[in-house]
């Protein structure tokens, strides 16, 4: 690989680390039964990993054009999804989720498996169910 191939994927990490930032800043804070928890509609990935590195205890990320939404929470054994997922499948009959096994991360849709669909369910509606779990 080139070296300027290399430069230019070191930017674009960079790049993507400032924009989380912003995009963090520019998102929805509120109160779950899991603490300070975040909600934002954005393309970067980044934006969540530094978003529990912050101290969020659960980020909501949204793509805002395809509409995959993911779920995560720090990998903390009294941290669990299971019941924001049990509640999204009681709502969402057609998107494709996947629990995963850590129970700290609820992911719907995939960028690399055009077959699976993406959540019906609107930001607003995930932290609805997010807010109504005690």
């Amino acid at each position: 690989m080139p070296i300027f191939q290399l430069l230019e994927a070191v930017l674009i990490v960079f790049k993507n680390k400032v924009n989380a930032e912003e995009e963090i800043k520019n998102g929805f804070v509120f109160q779950s039964y899991l603490g300070k928890s975040l909600a934002i509609e954005s393309k970067n990935e980044e934006a969540v990993k530094l978003a529990l590195k912050k101290g969020f205890a659960l980020v909501v990320r949204r793509h805002p054009e395809v509409g995959f939404t993911r779920i995560k929470t720090l990998p903390d054994k009294k941290f669990s999804l299971k019941k924001i997922y049990e509640n999204i499948l009681k709502i969402d009959k057609k998107g494709s989720w996947f629990f995963h096994i850590s129970e700290h991360m609820l992911l719907n849709g995939s960028s690399g498996n055009p077959k699976l669909v993406p959540t019906s369910l609107s930001l607003n509606k995930i932290i609805e169910i997010v807010k109504s779990i005690r």
